[in-house]
């Protein structure tokens, strides 16, 4: 277990540094981490912790970077192995970041391959920027919890607006949301509940109106069928009118304050950043950040960049910001 999160923390610092690298360069840079580069001398593919891809005056360039997330300062061996790697793939330049610094004689031997050394340590609240202490960034999640699923069964096609009391069959709170349960007849094509959140939620918004913070809001939607459409019930397949849709709603804010952001330094000769990430904790499919990059002695608004990530995709019903529970 140990391990795993040894191997965790080391693939998030690489990130990490693959964001800062990002947002210092301009939008036409391409960054990937981690990214697998074919080697010139035997044609295997070699890892990069992340690589970046941009054109100087119409030159294609590659430069390559490698992180190290342990304790004692970095000596030569490392940095040689760096050196054999960079000409092996042929990159243009390899920058090694290290959370422990270098040593003078690593130092010496980067300077010697092409090799740029940055280190990154972690900062506190009184070591930042001013114009970087954002004092707390609220993430809003949509949260849809299934409260029931009515049917009414076909009558005629005679249709009129029915309230939601007037159902035939309540499906059990166990019915799996994801379960194909209805079957369109005609066509021979099945659904699911979940599959119903999905079309409500391209004909409409269900969350419009919904109080950030406030208690959840019940919703019905009402699906009508011509009779072609059977739904599997307790009691077997019956043939479908309608179906009544259930769901909780609720925007359920979350208050990540600037003690609780990640800060770091990110430094080089000539270069010294400040960069402070807030995270969500709650999103568990997607990372959630916004995050603010400055250099560490800026004292124009004009020298932050912002960026961030956040889903895009609709919520499902049975989840935190993607499905419904």
């Amino acid at each position: 277990m140990a391990s795993q999160r040894t191997d965790a923390e080391w693939r998030e610092f690489e990130r990490l540094v693959a964001r800062i690298e990002t947002d210092v360069r301009d939008s036409g840079a391409v960054v990937t981490s981690p990214d697998h580069i074919r080697c010139t001398l035997t044609g295997a593919l070699r890892e990069v912790d992340a690589s970046i891809r941009h054109a100087v005056d119409g030159v294609s360039r590659l430069i390559t970077i490698e992180c190290r997330k342990r304790r004692g300062r970095q000596d030569v061996t490392w940095i040689e192995q760096l050196a054999t790697k960079r000409q092996s793939i042929g990159a243009d330049k390899t920058i090694a970041v290290s959370a422990s610094g270098f040593s003078a004689a690593a130092h010496k031997v980067a300077a010697a391959h092409q090799i740029e050394l940055k280190a990154t340590r972690e900062l506190s609240v009184a070591d930042l920027n001013p114009l970087a202490q954002l004092d707390f960034v609220w993430f809003t999640h949509k949260v849809a919890k299934l409260q029931s699923v009515g049917l009414r069964f076909f009558r005629s096609l005679e249709w009129k607006l029915l309230e939601a009391g007037d159902v035939n069959c309540t499906l059990p709170t166990d019915t799996d949301p994801h379960q194909p349960i209805f079957t369109n007849k005609d066509e021979g094509h099945s659904w699911s509940i979940n599959d119903l959140w999905h079309q409500l939620q391209q004909a409409t918004e269900p969350f419009d109106g919904i109080a950030k913070g406030k208690p959840p809001v019940t919703r019905t939607a009402c699906f009508p069928y011509p009779g072609n459409v059977e739904a599997w019930t307790p009691d077997g397949p019956r043939r479908l009118g309608e179906v009544f849709l259930t769901v909780a709603l609720s925007l359920e804010v979350e208050q990540i304050t600037l003690d609780q952001a990640r800060k770091v330094d990110y430094r080089a000769t000539g270069q010294d950043l400040q960069r402070v990430e807030f995270a969500s904790q709650r999103s568990a499919t997607q990372e959630w950040r916004v995050s603010l990059q400055l250099p560490s002695d800026a004292i124009d608004l004009g020298e932050l960049r912002t960026g961030g990530s956040w889903p895009i995709r609709k919520t499902r019903p049975g989840a935190d910001d993607g499905g419904v529970s």
